[in-house]
């Protein structure tokens, strides 16, 4: 019998067709938690404990972690979580272990994402030498403004990347496999590849950042060989029931360039089509984007009202719904998860029943309201109308648009959430009402204290304690 109200559409269980099953359709997407110290980055297991037992008591019915590098010598930002060359042995193992024993302690199942940011590894992220800037399928820096200052801190933040050489291709190759072994050896259930928001693999999917004129691109057809090539890799080692997903881009939402609304549907299609992939998630954006509305919704609140559903006028509450309709037109049997927009139960329930997609990804709204499944839009005490996540204006933005320079304001939002995602981590509630000036202020001040603390240690250090010997 076919489900017939909102909430029975979004608590359908889902089998994937490497067999894993999920409990319903809502998936909490992957948020970075900017928890992570070095020298190893390990999972943070004390932090984790509070952040991931709140997502694995939440009732979502599958979580994707947050992003985890694959080379500790790029980090997209200080506090990822990497993969590194000794994860597979002790005690670093351990520590994998015990964040997917937390994460699926509830049964949720959970996979890693595992992610490269290429021309994105800002310097000072990531244990690589000074000078050793980061790499791109192609020699193109990114570009965030237009004035003098911008270019400069741009040259001094991520400079200009070098383009990929062979053996470069060959070390990501072998450390996205790394990852994919590391994540099944951990007793995770899977792994997904992160193609999305101008991150390497997205570098190389896309016409702005691949100029190549080799096997890895010049043709729509050679700048997929890269993701080919991961797949087939990572399922030679991984086979089902392991959960292998890819996460996209709709199109890379530029002005003049980048990765078109149609090239991207074509890789899609092989995805869909090759038989190795078990859901793909779909996205939209870069860095450099103008565009795209998952990347410019911070200053609106997109609703206040759960809308009803009616069979003659679908809801279109996410922000890729079109690319996914002509997703769906491939009459794909492998699932489709939209992320991005969704606020209500009868949007999320709609875009379901319409075939739009299959699987709902929440990120912010699982950082400020972390148990929204099972506490509203999995809650039949709720009512259509009162299910929803209220959408969220962060605080404070006028600071960073004071900021001149791009690089640094562009960032200043999204720092909303790590600082939340920080805050569950210490065992606290998300903060709403925190505003950028506050954050920027906060961590101003926890350097000052770090910085402090070791300073009091080093001179406490210096001392000449007076030891008794002993014979």
């Amino acid at each position: 019998m076919a489900p017939t109200t909102a909430l029975d559409i979004i608590a359908q269980p889902l089998t994937l067709p490497c067999g894993l099953f999920l409990p319903n359709r809502l998936v909490k997407c992957p948020m970075q938690e900017t928890l992570a110290q070095g020298p190893f980055y390990d999972p943070p297991i004390p932090s984790f404990k509070n952040l991931y037992k709140q997502w694995a008591q939440a009732s979502y019915g599958l979580i994707i972690t947050g992003q985890v590098q694959i080379d500790i010598r790029y980090l997209s930002i200080v506090g990822d979580v990497v993969c590194h060359e000794k994860s597979l042995e002790e005690p670093h193992l351990s520590m994998w272990r015990e964040w997917a024993k937390i994460a699926q302690e509830r049964g949720t199942p959970c996979i890693v994402q595992l992610a490269h940011p290429g021309r994105m590894s800002p310097a000072g992220a990531g244990e690589r030498p000074a000078g050793v800037m980061p790499i791109c399928p192609s020699s193109v820096p990114v570009k965030l403004g237009d004035t003098w200052l911008d270019k400069m801190a741009l040259q001094k933040v991520l400079g200009t990347p070098r383009e990929c050489t062979m053996e470069d291709i060959d070390t990501v190759v072998a450390g996205w496999v790394h990852g994919a072994v590391v994540a099944r050896e951990a007793g995770f259930a899977g792994c997904q590849l992160h193609g999305a928001h101008g991150f390497l693999l997205s570098q190389f999917l896309s016409p702005h950042t691949n100029r190549r004129t080799d096997e890895y691109g010049g043709t729509p057809e050679k700048r997929m060989t890269l993701l080919r090539r991961l797949i087939r890799e990572i399922r030679e080692v991984c086979p089902p029931p392991y959960c292998l997903s890819v996460k996209l881009n709709s199109a890379d939402y530029m002005t003049n360039a980048g990765l078109s609304q149609d090239e991207g549907l074509e890789q899609v299609k092989w995805l869909v089509e090759c038989g190795m992939v078990d859901f793909v998630e779909v996205s939209g954006g870069n860095a450099e984007q103008t565009g795209s509305k998952l990347h410019n919704s911070f200053a609106e609140k997109t609703i206040e009202k759960a809308p009803a559903m009616e069979e003659s006028t679908r809801i279109r509450e996410a922000y890729f719904t079109e690319f996914a309709e002509r997703v769906q037109a491939l009459d794909s049997k492998v699932p489709i998860q939209l992320s991005g927009g969704f606020r209500s139960r009868t949007g999320m329930a709609d875009a379901i029943d319409s075939g739009v997609c299959q699987l709902i990804g929440l990120g912010r709204t699982a950082v400020l309201d972390p148990d929204i499944p099972k506490t509203i839009l999995l809650n039949p005490s709720i009512p259509d109308e009162e299910a929803l996540s209220q959408s969220h204006i962060v605080r404070g933005q006028w600071f960073a648009n004071m900021i001149p320079v791009k690089v640094v304001g562009a960032g200043l939002a999204i720092q909303f959430f790590y600082y939340n995602m920080r805050r569950l981590g210490n065992g606290l509630k998300s903060s709403k009402d925190a505003s950028i000036p506050y954050i920027v202020f906060e961590s101003i001040m926890e350097i000052f204290r770090s910085g402090l603390t070791q300073t009091v240690e080093r001179v406490l250090q210096s001392f000449p304690l007076q030891r008794q010997k002993v014979d």
